[in-house]
């Protein structure tokens, strides 16, 4: 059932990868991105709120970060059990960093806990998105070009945590009731809802960028 569920997560990976790489919004948002500081309170606020997301991510078990095409590719190679050496797969490396036994009692609130955090952190990025979005003046086309690419940044990474999160609901089928595990499923259906309204959000910021640069655009 385990190699299973790997499977499943590595599809599940595959085709966002597919749909990331596809999407006109995450070449606007990653090919233009400047460096800049951000200049209004309400882009430092969703700037914190999306680097608070990513690191919780990381420190939960439920991203790897990876800054290069080789480090993507063994990701996902993990993703589908395919290991290099004694390196773990994504869903062992987060039921080993939340010290997580499947077929134990409690298993099911300890993910469960883990969702709501997740979801949780992605409606404050929703949020901190709209707030920037509501302050339009005094922003400059890097500033909506740097929140486009952060937004971007942690929907995707919210949809690895999912992925590793539909892996685990998958395996838990195995050990514990339909009862036991209607809660988990509630929440993964509201962290896919966040994670829409993310998508959402991209689009306006991507919208907005477009605005500024041909201001006759209405």
């Amino acid at each position: 059932m385990i190699a299973f569920g790997r499977a499943v997560l590595a599809i599940c990976f595959c085709s966002l990868a597919s749909a990331c790489a596809s999407a006109p919004i995450s070449i606007a948002g990653s090919s233009f991105a400047a460096p800049d500081t951000p200049a209004s309170a309400a882009h430092r606020e969703l700037e914190d709120a999306v680097d608070n997301f990513n690191d919780d991510l990381g420190v939960r078990g439920l991203i790897r970060e990876a800054s290069s095409m080789d480090p993507a590719m063994r990701w996902m190679n993990q993703l589908a059990g395919q290991v290099d050496g004694d390196e773990p797969d994504a869903l062992t490396v987060y039921l080993d960093t939340q010290s997580i036994m499947l077929t134990d009692a409690g298993a099911p609130d300890r993910v469960r806990a883990d969702i709501v955090h997740v979801w949780q952190g992605a409606a404050g990025i929703d949020a901190a998105s709209r707030a920037l979005l509501d302050t339009v003046i005094g922003l400059s086309r890097n500033d909506v070009t740097n929140a486009l690419g952060s937004v971007e940044h942690a929907m995707a990474n919210a949809q690895t945590a999912q992925s590793v999160i539909e892996a685990v609901i998958l395996e838990m089928t195995s050990h514990h009731d339909a009862d036991a595990l209607a809660g988990l499923r509630v929440e993964r259906d509201l962290l896919a809802l966040r994670i829409n309204d993310l998508r959402d959000r991209a689009d306006e910021l991507a919208e907005l960028r477009r605005q500024m640069r041909n201001p006759s655009i209405s």
